[in-house]
């Protein structure tokens, strides 16, 4: 029975992954660009929801769906970089996120010779904050969603990075530094 949780929490991880590659066939912001990208948001909630209501999470599994998620973020930045009119400093805050978390992935690497990928409240608090870009950026425009996101990521991968370099061993499960 395990098992086959196990692997129909894998399946939706997968499918999110799935979904994030379609979105590149798709025209941005469009109606059929909105369903597949909230089935990637809901597929991010629900494979972590199963997993630990049945108590199946594993390092593995956390793996796959940080690993899922940094796909799709990678995915939106391809998209949505060229299409938005962006200012020099909203570039610079998105290359110091993207920079301090290589650093703090780097230096797990080296420690552990594998991703860390760690799965924090920040990390998801973050997750979610991006996840709302489509309806922030209609809400508020650019500048504020950009403002708002800089701050969500900045303080979730400057977390990783301080769990990252104080830690001796691995537990991607974490919650927080403060854990």
């Amino acid at each position: 029975m395990v098992m086959k949780i196990k692997t129909i929490v894998m399946l939706i991880t997968a499918s999110r992954v799935v979904g994030a590659f379609s979105l590149l066939l798709l025209v941005p912001l469009s109606g059929i660009f909105y369903l597949v990208y909230a089935w990637c948001i809901a597929s991010d909630i629900l494979d972590g929801y199963i997993a630990r209501k049945t108590r199946t999470t594993s390092n593995f599994g956390a793996f796959l769906d940080s690993a899922a998620d940094l796909n799709l973020i990678a995915i939106l930045l391809v998209i949505f970089l060229p299409l938005l009119n962006w200012d020099l400093w909203m570039l610079v805050l998105v290359g110091i996120v993207i920079f301090t978390r290589a650093v703090a992935l780097s230096i797990g690497f080296v420690k552990y010779r594998t991703l860390t990928l760690l799965h924090t409240y920040a990390n998801k608090g973050a997750g979610l904050v991006l996840a709302s870009f489509p309806i922030l950026y209609g809400l508020s425009g650019l500048a504020i969603t950009i403002s708002i996101l800089f701050t969500a990521a900045f303080l979730s991968a400057f977390e990783e990075l301080i769990i990252t370099i104080r830690s001796k061993t691995l537990d991607r499960n974490i919650t927080s530094m403060l854990a």
